[in-house]
């Protein structure tokens, strides 16, 4: 019976068989192991964008474009102000802004009698009359009315600002000072007073003087 003895009671022999089935096991199911315990590989980067998508950090190309300048008023201020002259204002300036670009009003001056609340216009002529000054007399009004040019030349007392700026190097600004000078100093005696004018110097006076008359 010793020789005879039934196998499984052989200690040694299960020791093999059991060493046997865990190589075949390896052997088979090795792979599908390994492949279980692999790390996940990291999904592939998304280098699409859909056509529909918008870039998180697109730049706002309206709000990049400069703002076109405002545009200024070139305007004339006479009368009973300090400084009367031409003056550039800012565009949606108001009268005020003109009278204080002019130093203000005199104290003679009737200012009730001008809306300092209306808005301003390009070329504009703002005039601030004195107290007293009424409605011109009928021999004012002849004057006016008369040609601001006499044999082709221009009058220097008659002129209005656009027809001054017709002379050559006259500009709206000389333009207004010359109508300004003959508000504030009376009416022009010579065509040399233009010398008196600011902005006017030998140079342009030699241009324009065989142009310009002075009448009564």
């Amino acid at each position: 019976m010793h020789d005879a003895e039934i196998w499984w009671r052989r200690p040694r022999l299960l020791a093999a068989l059991a060493c046997v089935a865990l190589g075949v096991a390896v052997i088979i199911g090795g792979p599908a192991l390994r492949g279980a315990l692999a790390p996940a590989a990291p999904p592939p980067d998304d280098l699409g964008m859909s056509l529909f998508d918008e870039p998180l950090d697109a730049p706002d190309l309206a709000a990049e474009m400069p703002s076109p300048a405002p545009a200024d008023l070139i305007v004339y201020v006479s009368g009973a102000v300090d400084a009367p002259d031409v003056y550039r204002l800012p565009e949606g300036a108001r009268v005020i802004d003109a009278v204080l670009a002019a130093g203000g009003l005199l104290a003679d001056a009737a200012g009730e009698g001008v809306n300092l609340a209306a808005p301003l216009s390009d070329a504009q002529h703002i005039h601030i009359p004195r107290l007293g000054e009424g409605a011109p007399a009928a021999s004012d009004l002849a004057a006016s009315d008369a040609p601001a040019s006499a044999g082709g030349l221009i009058d220097l007392n008659r002129a209005s600002a656009v027809d001054l700026e017709e002379l050559p190097g006259i500009g709206q600004a000389i333009a207004g000072r010359i109508i300004a000078y003959r508000e504030t100093q009376g009416p022009f005696t010579s065509v040399d007073d233009l010398r008196n004018v600011t902005g006017v110097g030998d140079a342009l006076f030699s241009k324009i003087s065989p142009l310009v008359t002075v009448g009564p």
